[in-house]
């Protein structure tokens, strides 16, 4: 058995996924949260001998990585190779801040799914990224759904929206379908980069995931919708074992 722990280290949730290689083929086993690795590591038997980690990382988690180190696990960091304007083949139209989670599910998307993609990582704040033939084109950040439906508690006469599978498209006829319903608006901002950059596909990704594919279900797209919440994961691996290792 070969191993590979993929690490998302984002602005909140750090969490890990373990892969393994059988018979050629890796499959992803378990995705946890970080603190609980060390648990699932040992029941899957995965040791510096036979496993390796890979790491994106948004926010540092220095204390958190020294156990692994000191075991002996060999990490790879994505932003040891991140040079600013190429990424791995990739040509990068962005600042040198652009986010290591946002860059290697890009480069998933440039080089793997080799499609015109809008990618939305729907996290703590949700990112939409377009992805062409020409690589990463550019993107937005917005706030996510718990961040922006938490603003209304500074309302006298508002209060906080629970996050849940009711939003619509429909006019609203009550003040919480208002507020729950206005973040289609942001929406209204991927339609029209999927219209201005003619794109193909929109990949979600991140723990809000499924809210957008519902949004994108209400609007009836014209392009395919796919939600993978585990996508960070899958697009390290695919970094690490095409460009870093022959694993």
């Amino acid at each position: 058995m070969q191993g590979l722990i993929t690490i998302d280290f984002g602005n909140t949730n750090p969490h890990a996924g373990l892969f393994q290689k059988h018979k050629d083929i890796w499959n992803l086993i378990k995705v946890c949260p970080f603190n609980e690795l060390p648990v699932f590591l040992d029941q899957l038997q995965m040791s510096p001998d036979n496993s390796s980690m890979v790491l994106a990382e948004v926010k540092s988690r220095e204390e958190e990585l020294t156990p692994f180190a000191h075991q002996g696990f060999l990490i790879t960091r994505v932003k040891e190779y991140w040079r600013g304007t190429r990424f791995a083949g990739m040509p990068v139209n962005y600042a040198k801040t652009l986010g290591e989670d946002r860059l290697i599910q890009a480069y998933y998307a440039f080089k793997k799914l080799k499609e015109n993609v809008l990618l939305i990582d729907a996290g703590t704040f949700a990112t939409m990224d377009v992805i062409t033939k020409n690589g990463f084109e550019g993107g937005y950040i917005i706030p996510g759904m718990k961040n922006y439906f938490e603003t209304f508690e500074k309302g006298s006469l508002l209060k906080a929206i629970e996050i849940d599978q009711n939003v619509s498209a429909i006019l609203p006829h009550s003040t919480t379908e208002a507020m729950r319903d206005s973040y289609f608006a942001f929406a209204a901002l991927a339609q029209k980069l999927i219209s201005e950059h003619k794109l193909d596909k929109v990949l979600l990704s991140g723990g809000q995931a499924a809210l957008w594919k519902q949004i994108f279900d209400h609007l009836q797209l014209s392009v395919v919708v796919q939600q993978d919440e585990t996508l960070i994961h899958w697009a390290l691996q695919y970094w690490m074992t095409t460009q870093i290792e022959t694993l």
